[in-house]
Protein backbone atom coordinates (compact mmCIF):
# COMPACT_ATOMS: atom_id res chain seq x y z
CA UNK A 1 0.00 0.00 0.00
CA UNK A 2 1.06 3.46 -0.86
CA UNK A 3 2.29 6.03 1.78
CA UNK A 4 0.48 8.92 2.64
CA UNK A 5 2.32 11.89 1.22
CA UNK A 6 2.33 15.52 2.72
CA UNK A 7 3.06 18.09 -0.03
CA UNK A 8 4.22 21.56 1.09
CA UNK A 9 4.68 24.75 -0.75
CA UNK A 10 2.07 24.31 -3.38
CA UNK A 11 2.71 27.09 -5.28
CA UNK A 12 3.26 27.63 -9.33
CA UNK A 13 5.34 24.44 -9.29
CA UNK A 14 4.20 22.75 -6.30
CA UNK A 15 0.63 22.84 -6.78
CA UNK A 16 0.50 21.12 -9.97
CA UNK A 17 3.20 18.83 -9.09
CA UNK A 18 1.13 17.67 -5.77
CA UNK A 19 -1.77 17.16 -8.41
CA UNK A 20 -0.39 14.59 -10.67
CA UNK A 21 0.56 12.76 -7.36
CA UNK A 22 -3.05 12.62 -7.03
CA UNK A 23 -3.52 11.68 -10.88
CA UNK A 24 -1.04 8.71 -10.19
CA UNK A 25 -3.66 7.73 -7.44
CA UNK A 26 -1.51 8.49 -4.43
CA UNK A 27 -2.71 9.43 -1.24
CA UNK A 28 -1.94 13.56 -0.20
CA UNK A 29 -2.39 15.61 2.33
CA UNK A 30 -1.26 19.33 2.05
CA UNK A 31 -0.77 22.60 3.45
CA UNK A 32 -2.47 26.25 2.51
CA UNK A 33 0.64 28.02 1.64
CA UNK A 34 0.32 31.81 1.16
CA UNK A 35 -3.50 31.28 -0.68
CA UNK A 36 -6.18 29.03 0.08
CA UNK A 37 -6.78 28.58 -3.57
CA UNK A 38 -4.19 26.29 -4.64
CA UNK A 39 -5.27 23.66 -1.83
CA UNK A 40 -8.89 24.36 -2.42
CA UNK A 41 -8.19 22.99 -6.00
CA UNK A 42 -5.93 20.07 -4.91
CA UNK A 43 -8.74 19.22 -2.54
CA UNK A 44 -11.20 18.84 -5.23
CA UNK A 45 -9.11 16.67 -6.80
CA UNK A 46 -8.60 14.50 -3.88
CA UNK A 47 -6.41 15.91 -1.46
CA UNK A 48 -6.68 16.01 1.98
CA UNK A 49 -6.39 19.90 3.83
CA UNK A 50 -4.54 20.05 7.02
CA UNK A 51 -4.81 22.08 9.85
CA UNK A 52 -1.25 22.70 10.80
CA UNK A 53 2.27 22.06 9.67
CA UNK A 54 2.34 19.39 12.74
CA UNK A 55 -0.83 18.06 11.68
CA UNK A 56 0.57 17.16 8.44
CA UNK A 57 3.65 15.97 9.18
CA UNK A 58 2.24 13.55 12.02
CA UNK A 59 -0.27 12.22 9.58
CA UNK A 60 2.24 11.47 6.72
CA UNK A 61 5.01 9.37 6.93
CA UNK A 62 6.48 10.98 3.44
CA UNK A 63 6.75 14.62 3.34
CA UNK A 64 7.59 16.07 0.39
CA UNK A 65 8.97 20.40 0.05
CA UNK A 66 8.88 22.36 -2.69
CA UNK A 67 9.95 25.47 -1.04
CA UNK A 68 12.28 28.56 -2.69
CA UNK A 69 14.91 28.57 -0.14
CA UNK A 70 16.75 26.35 2.43
CA UNK A 71 15.99 29.09 5.17
CA UNK A 72 12.10 27.56 4.43
CA UNK A 73 13.18 23.96 4.51
CA UNK A 74 15.02 24.47 7.56
CA UNK A 75 12.08 26.20 9.24
CA UNK A 76 10.32 22.76 8.06
CA UNK A 77 12.38 20.42 9.37
CA UNK A 78 13.37 22.51 12.75
CA UNK A 79 11.05 24.51 13.82
CA UNK A 80 8.31 24.51 16.16
CA UNK A 81 5.96 21.46 15.06
CA UNK A 82 8.40 20.48 11.81
CA UNK A 83 9.76 17.42 10.84
CA UNK A 84 11.58 16.80 13.97
CA UNK A 85 9.00 17.59 16.27
CA UNK A 86 6.08 16.10 14.75
CA UNK A 87 7.90 13.19 12.16
CA UNK A 88 8.01 9.41 13.66
CA UNK A 89 10.79 7.22 13.31
CA UNK A 90 10.40 5.61 10.21
CA UNK A 91 9.21 8.41 7.88
CA UNK A 92 11.39 10.57 5.07
CA UNK A 93 11.43 14.00 3.87
CA UNK A 94 12.43 14.86 0.62
CA UNK A 95 13.17 18.43 -0.02
CA UNK A 96 12.51 19.27 -4.39
CA UNK A 97 13.67 23.15 -3.95
CA UNK A 98 17.06 24.29 -5.16
CA UNK A 99 19.14 24.48 -1.64
CA UNK A 100 22.14 24.80 -0.11
CA UNK A 101 23.85 21.31 -0.26
CA UNK A 102 25.63 21.86 3.06
CA UNK A 103 22.24 22.81 4.74
CA UNK A 104 20.70 19.84 3.12
CA UNK A 105 23.36 17.75 4.50
CA UNK A 106 23.05 18.92 7.87
CA UNK A 107 19.05 18.31 8.22
CA UNK A 108 20.28 15.00 7.10
CA UNK A 109 21.88 14.66 9.98
CA UNK A 110 19.73 15.74 12.26
CA UNK A 111 17.19 13.77 10.78
CA UNK A 112 18.80 10.45 10.65
CA UNK A 113 19.09 11.24 15.11
CA UNK A 114 15.52 10.77 14.75
CA UNK A 115 15.63 7.58 12.48
CA UNK A 116 13.93 10.18 9.67
CA UNK A 117 15.70 9.39 5.99
CA UNK A 118 16.00 12.40 4.05
CA UNK A 119 16.17 12.66 -0.08
CA UNK A 120 17.46 15.70 -1.99
CA UNK A 121 15.52 15.93 -5.26
CA UNK A 122 15.74 19.27 -6.80
CA UNK A 123 13.93 19.75 -10.21
CA UNK A 124 14.23 21.20 -13.40
CA UNK A 125 11.27 21.85 -16.28
CA UNK A 126 9.73 24.59 -15.16
CA UNK A 127 5.89 24.89 -15.16
CA UNK A 128 4.88 23.23 -17.71
CA UNK A 129 7.29 20.78 -17.18
CA UNK A 130 5.44 20.67 -13.62
CA UNK A 131 1.77 20.74 -15.23
CA UNK A 132 2.72 17.64 -17.56
CA UNK A 133 4.41 15.63 -15.38
CA UNK A 134 7.75 15.93 -17.71
CA UNK A 135 10.47 17.55 -15.12
CA UNK A 136 14.10 15.91 -14.60
CA UNK A 137 14.67 15.42 -11.18
CA UNK A 138 18.04 14.72 -9.69
CA UNK A 139 17.89 13.09 -6.49
CA UNK A 140 20.42 12.47 -4.03
CA UNK A 141 20.24 10.12 -1.14
CA UNK A 142 20.72 6.58 0.15
CA UNK A 143 19.72 4.02 -2.69
CA UNK A 144 16.69 2.48 -0.77
CA UNK A 145 15.81 5.77 0.08
CA UNK A 146 15.46 6.86 -3.52
CA UNK A 147 13.51 3.50 -4.21
CA UNK A 148 11.21 4.11 -1.58
CA UNK A 149 10.02 7.15 -2.79
CA UNK A 150 10.49 6.46 -6.81
CA UNK A 151 6.63 6.37 -7.45
CA UNK A 152 6.68 9.95 -5.79
CA UNK A 153 9.00 10.36 -8.33
CA UNK A 154 7.62 8.88 -11.51
CA UNK A 155 4.25 10.47 -10.62
CA UNK A 156 5.82 13.74 -11.17
CA UNK A 157 9.04 13.74 -13.63
CA UNK A 158 10.08 11.78 -17.05
CA UNK A 159 13.73 11.39 -16.35
CA UNK A 160 15.13 11.04 -12.50
CA UNK A 161 18.46 10.58 -11.89
CA UNK A 162 20.06 9.18 -8.71
CA UNK A 163 23.26 11.71 -8.52
CA UNK A 164 24.64 9.94 -5.08
CA UNK A 165 24.57 10.78 -1.43
CA UNK A 166 23.01 13.39 0.04
CA UNK A 167 23.24 16.43 -0.98
CA UNK A 168 24.23 15.37 -4.55
CA UNK A 169 20.89 16.02 -6.14
CA UNK A 170 21.13 19.68 -5.10
CA UNK A 171 24.84 20.18 -6.31
CA UNK A 172 23.98 18.99 -9.82
CA UNK A 173 20.75 21.10 -9.80
CA UNK A 174 23.36 23.93 -9.28
CA UNK A 175 25.83 22.84 -11.92
CA UNK A 176 22.80 22.74 -14.50
CA UNK A 177 21.63 26.05 -13.18
CA UNK A 178 25.41 27.68 -14.07
CA UNK A 179 24.94 26.92 -17.64
CA UNK A 180 21.14 27.28 -18.41
CA UNK A 181 21.03 30.88 -15.89
CA UNK A 182 24.44 32.10 -17.39
CA UNK A 183 23.19 31.06 -21.17
CA UNK A 184 20.50 33.54 -20.39
CA UNK A 185 22.52 36.39 -19.52
CA UNK A 186 24.22 36.33 -22.43
CA UNK A 187 21.44 36.11 -24.81
CA UNK A 188 20.39 39.52 -22.72
CA UNK A 189 23.82 41.23 -23.86
CA UNK A 190 23.48 39.76 -27.31
CA UNK A 191 20.15 40.81 -28.59
CA UNK A 192 20.30 44.62 -27.28
CA UNK A 193 23.36 44.53 -29.13
CA UNK A 194 22.26 43.57 -31.77
CA UNK A 195 19.50 46.33 -32.27
CA UNK A 196 22.26 48.59 -31.28
CA UNK A 197 24.02 47.95 -34.17
CA UNK A 198 21.22 48.08 -36.54
CA UNK A 199 19.52 44.46 -37.14
CA UNK A 200 15.87 43.67 -37.11
CA UNK A 201 15.22 41.54 -33.95
CA UNK A 202 12.86 39.15 -35.34
CA UNK A 203 15.49 38.30 -38.10
CA UNK A 204 18.44 37.99 -35.69
CA UNK A 205 16.12 35.58 -33.37
CA UNK A 206 15.58 33.57 -36.30
CA UNK A 207 19.37 33.70 -37.69
CA UNK A 208 20.67 32.90 -34.30
CA UNK A 209 18.66 29.94 -33.70
CA UNK A 210 19.23 27.86 -37.33
CA UNK A 211 23.31 28.68 -36.59
CA UNK A 212 25.71 27.59 -34.08
CA UNK A 213 24.66 29.01 -31.27
CA UNK A 214 20.82 27.60 -31.32
CA UNK A 215 20.19 25.83 -28.27
CA UNK A 216 16.64 24.84 -27.05
CA UNK A 217 15.79 27.62 -25.26
CA UNK A 218 17.41 30.18 -27.44
CA UNK A 219 14.20 30.09 -29.75
CA UNK A 220 11.36 30.30 -26.89
CA UNK A 221 13.16 32.93 -24.94
CA UNK A 222 13.93 34.91 -27.72
CA UNK A 223 10.01 34.83 -28.96
CA UNK A 224 9.63 35.67 -25.37
CA UNK A 225 11.27 38.85 -25.38
CA UNK A 226 10.15 39.70 -28.96
CA UNK A 227 6.78 39.52 -27.55
CA UNK A 228 7.51 41.32 -24.40
CA UNK A 229 5.69 38.74 -21.73
CA UNK A 230 8.05 38.66 -18.83
CA UNK A 231 5.21 36.56 -16.53
CA UNK A 232 7.24 34.77 -14.17
CA UNK A 233 7.93 30.99 -15.09
CA UNK A 234 11.21 30.84 -12.90
CA UNK A 235 11.59 34.57 -11.55
CA UNK A 236 14.93 36.62 -11.57
CA UNK A 237 14.90 36.88 -7.55
CA UNK A 238 14.88 32.85 -7.16
CA UNK A 239 17.13 32.36 -10.39
CA UNK A 240 20.14 34.99 -8.45
CA UNK A 241 19.60 33.23 -5.30
CA UNK A 242 20.70 29.70 -7.44
CA UNK A 243 23.74 31.53 -9.30
CA UNK A 244 24.55 32.85 -5.67
CA UNK A 245 24.63 29.32 -4.10
CA UNK A 246 26.50 28.03 -7.45
CA UNK A 247 28.87 30.41 -6.38
CA UNK A 248 29.56 29.79 -2.52
CA UNK A 249 29.49 25.81 -3.66
CA UNK A 250 32.33 26.56 -5.92
CA UNK A 251 34.14 28.65 -2.94
CA UNK A 252 33.78 26.05 -0.79
CA UNK A 253 35.96 24.02 -3.14
CA UNK A 254 38.38 27.13 -4.07
CA UNK A 255 37.69 27.23 -7.40
CA UNK A 256 37.20 29.96 -9.46
CA UNK A 257 33.80 30.32 -11.76
CA UNK A 258 34.41 33.34 -13.83
CA UNK A 259 31.64 32.99 -16.36
CA UNK A 260 29.17 32.43 -13.35
CA UNK A 261 30.14 34.96 -11.29
CA UNK A 262 30.00 37.28 -14.56
CA UNK A 263 26.20 35.98 -15.15
CA UNK A 264 25.79 36.48 -11.49
CA UNK A 265 26.62 40.35 -11.63
CA UNK A 266 23.50 40.37 -14.38
CA UNK A 267 21.37 39.15 -12.03
CA UNK A 268 22.36 41.27 -9.32
CA UNK A 269 21.49 44.37 -12.05
CA UNK A 270 18.19 42.98 -12.79
CA UNK A 271 17.49 42.98 -8.89
CA UNK A 272 18.40 46.48 -8.57
CA UNK A 273 16.10 47.43 -11.28
CA UNK A 274 13.33 46.29 -9.78
CA UNK A 275 12.49 43.23 -12.07
CA UNK A 276 12.53 40.44 -8.89
CA UNK A 277 9.08 39.11 -10.20
CA UNK A 278 10.01 38.66 -13.87
CA UNK A 279 11.01 36.05 -15.57
CA UNK A 280 14.38 35.94 -16.10
CA UNK A 281 13.47 36.96 -19.88
CA UNK A 282 13.45 40.18 -18.06
CA UNK A 283 17.42 40.10 -17.68
CA UNK A 284 17.17 42.05 -21.61
CA UNK A 285 15.69 45.05 -20.13
CA UNK A 286 19.28 45.59 -18.04
CA UNK A 287 20.92 45.78 -21.41
CA UNK A 288 17.99 47.83 -23.11
CA UNK A 289 18.17 50.44 -21.00
CA UNK A 290 22.33 50.56 -21.47
CA UNK A 291 22.08 49.96 -25.05
CA UNK A 292 19.14 52.65 -25.14
CA UNK A 293 16.90 50.25 -27.23
CA UNK A 294 14.30 47.84 -27.24
CA UNK A 295 14.06 44.45 -28.42
CA UNK A 296 10.72 43.90 -29.79
CA UNK A 297 9.02 43.05 -33.42
CA UNK A 298 8.99 45.80 -35.57
CA UNK A 299 5.54 46.76 -37.19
Amino acid sequence: MAERIGFLGIGAMGQPMAANLLRRGLDVTVLVHRRPEPARALESLGARVAGSLADLIAGCPMVIACLPTSAEVEATVLGPGGVLDAGAPGGIFVDMGTSRPASTQMLARRLHEREIAMVDAPITGGVRGAAEGTLTIYAGGRAEDVARVRPALDAMGRAIFHMGDIGSGHVTKLLNNMISLSSMAVLAEVLPLGVRAGLDPARLVDALSAGSAAAPMLQARSTRILDREFTPSFQVALAHKDLRLAHELAQEHNLPVPATTSALLTYTMARSLGLDAEDTVALVKVWERLAGVEVKRNA
